[in-house]
Order: structure tokens, then C-alpha cells, then sequence
């Protein structure tokens, strides 16, 4: 029993630390967006209304709606699809979070890679691959989010700034989702090529 809660706490930690990582992040690009655009309202002074102001056609306008409602539903079934299947919960107990960040990384790039010399931890990366596999379902949510940002920038089209903004942050998400997808091939390549025994046990922090 203490070896079944110590591996919960490992994995709630690892939870934590990378979730506290994420809102670090996000705080720095926010503060950093913040004093971009007061920079940007100093350079262009009295001009500087005109890059966020603007009336979109109305065609426009409704096919954007259209985006922004079609992303929303695709966002809400691919919670709801993976809720359902389990892989939601896989992912949060995955024994991949009881690993140090340094580590998890390498093993995903060994996975990536296909490679598995002959002292690999097999059963490990067998794991790791996996769960990548798994988490394939990101990109269905990652392009909800690019239809929903789309949906957005058409609405502002005659806006320079919303349609660089909503622009930006939905090529982003195209980018992770297109990472996720690659990543998920990759893994199962590796699971075609390397089988494995049952998993290893939770990795430890050492």
C-alpha cells in the first residue's frame, strides 16, 4: 500500500511542477505582451487606435462565428471522447510524471528516434511510447483551438493587431498539434519495431 501512495505522490508532484512551469510561462509572455504593446502605444501615439479598431465585413463576421462555435464543439467532444475512453485519466496517471523532467524528455526523444541500444530500458521507453500514443487525441483539441482563434480573427479582420494576435496564437496551436501528431506516429513506429514485456515500474527521482 505505501508503495502504491508514494508512486501517487510522485505523479501528483510531477503534475504540479510541470503545471506550475506552464503558468510560469505564461506569466513571462503576458508580462512580456504587456509591455510590448505599452512600447507600441508610445511609438504610434495618436495612431495607435487604428491597429486594434475596425468593423469586419459582415460576411466575414458570420463565418467566423461559424469558426468559433464549430472549434467550441470540436473542444468540448474531444474532452468528452477522452473523458469516455479513459485516456484522460491515463494521462493524469501516468507514471511519466513520477519522472524528472530532464529525464522524461530524453526518453521522448529516444522514442522519436526509434533508437533502443542494448542497455535501453525497454520496458521503460516501451511505457513512454505508450503514452504517447495516447495522447495522440491532443490534436483533435489543438484544432478546436486554431478554429476557434481563426474564427476570432476573421471577426477583426480589418484589425492589423487581432488578426496578428489571433493569427499568431493559432499558428502556435497548429504547431503543437502537428508535434503531437508527429510524436504519436513516432511512438507507435517505435512499438511496431521494439516490443516489450509488461511496464516497468514507476521510474523514482534518482
Amino acid at each position: 500500500m505505501d508503495g502504491r501512495d508514494d508512486e501517487a505522490r510522485l505523479i501528483r508532484r510531477g503534475r504540479r511542477r510541470t503545471g506550475g512551469l506552464m503558468l510560469g510561462l505564461a506569466l513571462v509572455f503576458g508580462v512580456l505582451g504587456g509591455l510590448g504593446v505599452l512600447l507600441a502605444r508610445n511609438l504610434f501615439g495618436s495612431g495607435w487606435s487604428s491597429w486594434w479598431e475596425g468593423d469586419a465585413p459582415e460576411a466575414a463576421q458570420i463565418a467566423g462565428v461559424v469558426l468559433v462555435v464549430l472549434g467550441l464543439v470540436v473542444e468540448v467532444g474531444a474532452v468528452g471522447w477522452a473523458v469516455r475512453r479513459g485516456r484522460y485519466r491515463s494521462s493524469r496517471e501516468s507514471p511519466m510524471w513520477a519522472m524528472p523532467m530532464r529525464r522524461r524528455s530524453r526518453l521522448i526523444k529516444q522514442v522519436r528516434r526509434g533508437t533502443a541500444g542494448p542497455d535501453a530500458d525497454l520496458p521503460t521507453l516501451t511505457l513512454v511510447a505508450r503514452q504517447m500514443v495516447e495522447s495522440g487525441w491532443w490534436v483533435v483539441l489543438a484544432a478546436g483551438l486554431v478554429a476557434v482563434n481563426l474564427g476570432q480573427m476573421l471577426i477583426r479582420v480589418t484589425s492589423p493587431a487581432f488578426v496578428a494576435l489571433f493569427g499568431l496564437v493559432a499558428v502556435m496551436f497548429a504547431l503543437a498539434g502537428w508535434q503531437v501528431h508527429h510524436n504519436a506516429r513516432r511512438a507507435a513506429e517505435f512499438l511496431r519495431h521494439h516490443a516489450a514485456g509488461p511496464p516497468a515500474a514507476t521510474p523514482t527521482n534518482v
